[in-house]
């Protein structure tokens, strides 16, 4: 039988985050290392390269409205680019300068108004409005990487 090791576990309760308590005389189980968490964060490569995905999308939109194919730009507005939204609120999660911080969350409001309004113009079939929220969410978009990225 192995005596418990009064000070270490001090030691442990002071130092490390607790998991599983015993209900009799709240010994510490489980301790939480933080070496095998499954969820360290995010990871701004990754975002960044969603991010990058979704722009490279975006670009076939006029194409396919310009030859109406509607489905296709649907398609890519919910396919590869159904990310983006979210790619872009982690990414302004973890955006350290808070003035940027702000910029960007008001950026990622209007590109995603600008992507609502190529859908309406599309489920009207109107070229000329879907163009013209392409265009305002390509600037938007830019202007969102080149500030997140800085």
């Amino acid at each position: 039988m192995v005596m418990p090791d009064i000070v270490q576990g001090i030691a442990d309760r002071t130092n490390k985050q607790c998991l599983v308590e015993s209900l009799g005389n709240r010994e510490c189980l489980v301790y939480l290392d933080p070496d095998n968490q499954l969820y360290k964060g995010s990871d701004a490569q990754i975002l960044f390269e969603r991010l990058a995905k979704s722009a490279n999308a975006l670009k076939d939109v006029p194409q396919y409205v310009d030859t109406k194919q509607w489905s296709k730009v649907l398609g890519v507005l919910t396919g590869p680019m159904g990310s983006l939204s979210s790619t872009m609120n982690e990414l302004v999660k973890i955006a350290e300068n808070e003035e940027v911080k702000n910029k960007c969350k008001s950026l990622s409001v209007e590109i995603r108004k600008e992507l609502y309004a190529i859908a309406g113009a599309v489920d009207r079939k109107n070229q000329k409005d879907a163009l013209v929220a392409y265009e305002k969410a390509v600037e938007k978009l830019d202007k969102f990487v080149s500030l997140i990225s800085a």
